[in-house]
């Protein structure tokens, strides 16, 4: 295959809805886990709370489930209006679609971001001994310690669980809308695909 075939190959692939879809999506779902994980860290530097219980012998601060909780509503408001409007650039039914949106996320929450997270720091903890507030590395002053670590983690599970929610039961689009061609438009392909001749000569 010549240099300029993949150059138009590649070029195709570009334009292509699918490509686009998933391009955009990655875009704002790293955004969304950007403002996500924001919202944790601000709670987490401004209010300093403990909220100390044992879970099957094990410690653990129940305090970062609110942080995780709060840090999400923030962010599935950002991540509907950003997928209706800028990934899937779907018309339907506002109510609907948030409703379908957040019973979706609910599922990812509780199985991801509230269940796999509160376990992975408690194993991280308890059976590692590595505190979630040991410090990794500092950016401007920012410590990232080792439950952002998880977090970010976690987030990659989030991320492609949602797509496949939000692609298959969610924003779903109408194939007869989405169709540019017309009845006619079909038909004349379809006479020239029989016939095997242009439409102008079939």
């Amino acid at each position: 295959m010549s240099t300029n075939e993949q150059t138009s190959g590649l070029k195709k692939l570009m334009k292509s809805k699918k490509f686009q879809e998933l391009f955009w999506y990655f875009v704002f779902g790293v955004l969304t886990t950007l403002v996500n994980l924001i919202a944790f860290a601000l709670l987490d530097k401004l209010i300093d709370a403990k909220w100390q219980v044992k879970l099957l012998k094990w410690e653990f601060d129940f305090y970062v489930v609110f942080m995780q909780s709060i840090a999400w509503i923030v962010a599935i408001v950002f991540a509907y209006v950003t997928n209706k409007l800028f990934v899937f650039h779907t018309k339907g039914n506002v109510v609907k679609e948030f409703i379908g949106f957040v019973a979706a996320r609910l599922f990812t929450f509780f199985a991801f971001e509230l269940g796999l997270f509160s376990l992975s720091v408690m194993i991280m903890e308890n059976a590692f001994a590595m505190p979630k507030d040991d410090l990794w590395f500092s950016i401007f002053g920012f410590e990232v310690t080792n439950i952002y670590i998880v977090k970010i983690f976690i987030s990659v599970f989030v991320v492609v669980a949602n797509y496949v929610f939000s692609k298959i039961f969610i924003f779903k689009k109408d194939k007869k809308s989405d169709s540019t061609e017309t009845p006619d438009e079909k038909n004349g392909e379809n006479a020239s695909e029989k016939t095997g001749l242009p439409e102008s000569e079939a």
